[in-house]
């Protein structure tokens, strides 16, 4: 005669609890990955804003650092502009001219503005070449200006130019401030013939034209 016990399985409760544990560590698990890729999305569109402005930065610095004069910041409207004049050849010649480069931040959306640039030859009648677009989705930082001249110092004898912007995707924002120093200006370059500040309108790149 065996003395075995038929298997009763397993009751309701014992089932309810189960269930009950697998759902909080299915949920953890449901939370941990959707944690890791939103991380991962965040690092992602970190890097990319920060990469497209660093770019059109470094590709700034190749013409700012040899330029021989940096204009005034100005404002038109509500667009900001600088210019500055290097010496580059003409398209389609390779004869070195002296040519004007303005940077304007422009845009409808103040949280989507873009960078751009274009150029012309020192001449009469000015003829300045289309907008190119160099970074996008910026803004401008608060209480700061996008672009800030520095005329010479007794300390540094160069103009500098500084560019203060934002780059945003989504939520993400990312600040990038980089100082250029023009090393073909002097303190010379910031006066005129009597030794004095020399005015805006004076300036190598100063054309009403160009200012729209």
């Amino acid at each position: 005669m065996s003395d075995r016990r038929p298997d009763g399985g397993y009751s309701l409760i014992e089932l309810m609890v189960v269930l009950g544990i697998v759902s909080v560590v299915g949920t953890l698990f449901t939370t941990a990955v959707i944690q890791v890729y939103r991380t991962a999305n965040a690092v992602e569109a970190d890097a990319s804003i920060q990469s497209q402005l660093s770019v059109s930065l470094l590709q700034l610095d190749k013409t700012i650092r040899y330029a021989y004069s940096i204009s005034a910041p100005h404002t038109e409207g509500t667009t900001p502009y600088v210019e500055y004049l290097v010496m580059a050849p003409e398209p389609g010649s390779t004869t070195l001219v002296k040519r004007c480069l303005q940077l304007r931040l422009t845009g409808t959306d103040p949280q989507s503005l873009q960078l751009q640039s274009r150029s012309w030859t020192v001449a009469t009648p000015v003829s300045p070449g289309a907008w190119i677009p160099l970074a996008s989705n910026l803004t401008t930082v608060a209480g700061t200006a996008p672009f800030v001249r520095t005329q010479p110092t007794t300390a540094l004898n160069h103009q500098l130019l500084g560019i203060r912007l934002a780059a945003r995707q989504g939520p993400t924002s990312r600040t990038s401030t980089v100082t250029f120093t023009a090393l073909n200006t002097y303190a010379s370059t910031a006066l005129d013939s009597n030794g004095q500040p020399l005015a805006p309108a004076s300036e190598p790149c100063y054309n009403t034209a160009t200012r729209s």
